[in-house]
């Protein structure tokens, strides 16, 4: 009896890797192909035509910080009781 559900219980497991694998070798290949379709037909939009890219670091303005030490201080009040 015991060797039927240990029987049982690696029938089981083999078949949930086989499972597994399987999933995991065609999720693999379906990346490949929808790799190689994307290469071959490259969208429409081109960095040419995309907006430039602010990277400045600026300060944030008074009242943003006002609300995050605010936020800070209350989460920290909060906390303590």
């Amino acid at each position: 009896m015991t060797q039927d559900f240990f029987a049982v219980g690696l029938e089981l497991a083999a078949l949930g890797m086989g499972t597994v694998f399987a999933f995991l070798t065609l999720l693999v290949l379906v990346t490949k192909l929808m790799s190689g379709v994307v290469r071959r037909f490259p969208g429409s939009v081109s960095a040419e035509h995309l907006p430039p890219v602010n990277l400045s670091r600026s300060q944030p303005s008074g009242s943003v910080l006002a609300a995050i030490g605010a936020a800070v201080r209350r989460y920290r009040d909060d906390r303590a009781s």
